[in-house]
């Protein structure tokens, strides 16, 4: 297996676990229902739809791969990791909000 190969392969199977984390997350605020703030319950969706976005951009490369040069695979690898590593800091950010311990 290739190293592009690997990291599509590691990048997707993150991209599960994130969704499965942002799935529980949602449970939480969902859960939570009123009590919930206005920030926790929209935030959730957009961070859904990024990861949609992240997703497709991976099958997309996995695609590229196959048929374009390996400058240009190692471009795209580039920008999915910039993508990665803001949704994941994005999902850190909503996971300390969503589990914050609740101001008495």
């Amino acid at each position: 297996m290739t190293k592009t190969s690997e990291f599509i392969d590691n990048a997707k199977n993150h991209l599960d676990q994130l969704g499965q984390e942002l799935t529980d997350l949602e449970g939480k605020v969902t859960k939570a229902g009123k009590n919930a703030d206005e920030w926790s319950a929209n935030q959730v969706n957009k961070l859904k739809q990024d990861w949609l976005q992240a997703k497709t951009n991976m099958d997309e490369l996995a695609d590229r791969i196959q048929s374009e040069s390996e400058a240009s695979v190692a471009e795209a690898k580039e920008k999915a990791q910039r993508h990665w590593d803001a949704l994941q800091a994005a999902v850190q950010t909503y996971r300390n909000h969503v589990e914050k311990p609740a101001a008495s």
